[in-house]
């Protein structure tokens, strides 16, 4: 995966080297104190990895990521970096993405510009709600993580605790914010990209 490094209409984006990927892979996985390039506000974390999906949640009192692998590893599996897809480290503010590029891990960060309400209409950027997969709670876990489930056989443990009138009710959600592109010639608007914002329970 790679990313222009000039920044997406209403967004600002710094680019990070292999020496920060690591410093953030080493703080997500050892804990303490946050490197220079995370943001005061980063609750959540999603790891992408060869064999699944690992959910975390910045713990403020403890002041480490608590992932779901601690509690489920025969569902959320443990983030090893020879494993890891990519990683996204996330909250209102701002997103940390770290990809894997061969042998070596990029990343960048991605923000919104301050000056983003100056923009044109179709090029502001848009935030929207997905629903997080799972129809039913396969188990209650310790730390306010959930074990879900659906009807295709599919789990993963949210780092929430969620209820089955949640998952039926389609309350479980991702907040994503898009960033828009415009095309000189055809004037066609497109995403340019896209990050994560947030993890909520919908009417909480």
């Amino acid at each position: 995966m790679s990313e222009r490094a000039v920044a997406p209409a209403g967004a600002q984006m710094r680019i990070l080297d292999e020496r920060a990927c690591a410093r953030l892979l080493e703080w997500l996985l050892r804990g303490g104190e946050a490197p220079q390039e995370a943001s005061p506000d980063l609750r959540w974390a999603l790891a992408h990895l060869d064999d699944g999906v690992t959910w975390g949640r910045f713990d403020a009192a403890e002041g480490r990521w608590r992932l779901g692998s601690e509690i489920k590893p025969t569902v959320s599996p443990p983030v090893r970096r020879e494993r890891l897809q990519q990683l996204r480290l996330f909250g209102p503010a701002a997103e940390i993405l770290v990809w894997r590029d061969g042998e070596r891990f990029c990343g960048r960060i991605l923000a919104d510009n301050p000056n983003g309400a100056d923009l044109d209409k179709v090029l502001r950027p848009y935030t929207e709600s997905r629903i997080l997969l799972g129809d039913h709670v396969v188990e209650q876990l310790p730390g306010d993580f959930t074990h879900v489930g659906d009807r295709a056989g599919l789990q993963q443990v949210l780092p929430l605790a969620v209820t089955n009138d949640d998952l039926q009710h389609r309350r479980a959600r991702l907040q994503v914010r898009h960033y828009w592109e415009q095309d000189a010639e055809s004037g066609a608007v497109r995403i340019r990209a896209t990050r994560l914002v947030d993890v909520f329970i919908e009417g909480e």
